[in-house]
C-alpha cells in the first residue's frame, strides 16, 4: 500500500493485493477502486462476521463476510463502495490485483 497522494479530506493510494483481504467496513468514508491489473474479485454487502474496531473511528474489520454481491474485476473496471457498506477483496491463488484507491468523507 502506497499513498499517492493525500489531500487532508481525500487521498489516492495505490495497492497491490497477491491474497485475499480482511473485510472492513468504513461508516464515513467512501472507496472508489480504480483497477489498473491483474484480476479479481470484490464482495460487497452481506454480514461481517466477527467485526472489530480498529483503524479509527467507524472503522472495522472482520473476519468473514456472509452473503454479499460478488463483482469480477479486471483492468480498467471501476467501482463505487458507499460507506457503512462491508466489502473485501479475494484474489485467486497464484494472482495479484493491482488498483489505486480514492478515499473521501461521505456525506
Amino acid at each position: 500500500r502506497e499513498t499517492l497522494a493525500d489531500y487532508g479530506d481525500h487521498r489516492f493510494r495505490m495497492l497491490y493485493r497477491d491474497g485475499d483481504g480482511f473485510p472492513e467496513q468504513h461508516d464515513n468514508i467512501v472507496d472508489v477502486v480504480m483497477v489498473q491489473g491483474g484480476e479479481g474479485t470484490l464482495v460487497l454487502g452481506g454480514k461481517m462476521i466477527n467485526p472489530k474496531a480498529g483503524g479509527g473511528a467507524g472503522e472495522y474489520v472482520g473476519t468473514s463476510l456472509e452473503g454479499g454481491e460478488r463483482h469480477a474485476l479486471g483492468p480498467g473496471d471501476v467501482l463505487h463502495i458507499p460507506a457503512k457498506i462491508p466489502h473485501s477483496f479475494l484474489v485467486p491463488a497464484g494472482k495479484h490485483i493491482a488498483y489505486v484507491l480514492l478515499k473521501f468523507p461521505a456525506r
